[in-house]
């Protein structure tokens, strides 16, 4: 309990983690949502603007999960990830507890972007918005799979440029910020093979009403697969060191 709210606590009041977990998603938000285009214009499920804010509170709970996996790194390097080995606490439980404390802080920033956007003329029937938020949150986890294989493989605080790097390359090569079809044809071409291509294809699906691509499914597996495999081999190397 006490790691749990630890982990809660350092990240929900770190004002740099929660200007990008929360202020930068709103701001993008407040840009290109808030429009009398955005408003009116209706997708399978609510307007542009609902499912505006559901992909932008996405990309704050991937930014806040990978912050939160690459804070290992740190551990690793001031010697606390050694002090929890001589402790009976078990790595898996450590795991969840951090876990824990991202789903949420997830649901924590899940629910004030929301609110937002429902005060700012988004609009979408009540099951939509409960399916939103419920992908949303569990979205998160990919971005700390992304963090925890960047914490464990690369030194110091440089696993937070690392993992920073990776969500910003990601979301602008999977069309989060803007339609493949307004981009370049090259970009079309690459997205499948990005971390969040199926992250931003499940928001357009439970938003919007798109349906699912083959692509899209084996791309969320894929991409939950090899930051975990990379996460595990590091955390096996760091407990044999």
């Amino acid at each position: 309990g006490k790691l749990w709210r630890a982990t809660f606590l350092s990240h929900i009041l770190n004002p740099w983690n929660m200007a990008f977990a929360l202020v930068l998603p709103l701001f993008m938000y407040a840009m290109f949502g808030m429009t009398d285009v955005a408003r009116t214009t209706q997708t399978g499920r609510g307007n542009v603007a609902a499912a505006m804010i559901v992909m932008m509170t996405t990309y704050g709970v991937v930014l806040v999960g990978g912050s939160l996996g690459a804070t290992l790194s740190v551990e690793r390097t001031t010697g606390i990830s050694r002090m929890y080995a001589l402790t009976p606490i078990q790595p898996w439980v450590i795991l969840l507890a951090r876990l824990g404390a991202l789903m949420v802080l997830s649901a924590f920033i899940t629910a004030i972007a929301f609110t937002f956007g429902i005060a700012t003329g988004s609009r979408m029937g009540a099951a939509a918005w409960a399916e939103s938020a419920a992908v949303v949150i569990a979205l998160s986890a990919l971005g700390a799979l992304i963090g925890l294989a960047c914490g464990y493989t690369i030194k110091g605080e440089n696993a937070y440029s690392a993992s920073a790097f990776i969500m910003v390359f990601s979301a602008f090569g999977s069309g989060m910020f803007m339609p493949l079809d307004q981009m370049p044809s090259f970009v079309a071409l690459v997205a499948p093979f990005t971390p969040f291509y199926g992250v931003v294809q499940a928001v357009y699906a439970v938003s919007g009403g798109n349906p699912m691509s083959a692509s899209a499914w084996l791309n969320i597996a894929a991409w939950t697969l090899i930051p975990a495999l990379i996460a595990w081999w590091g955390a096996s190397h760091d407990t044999n060191r």
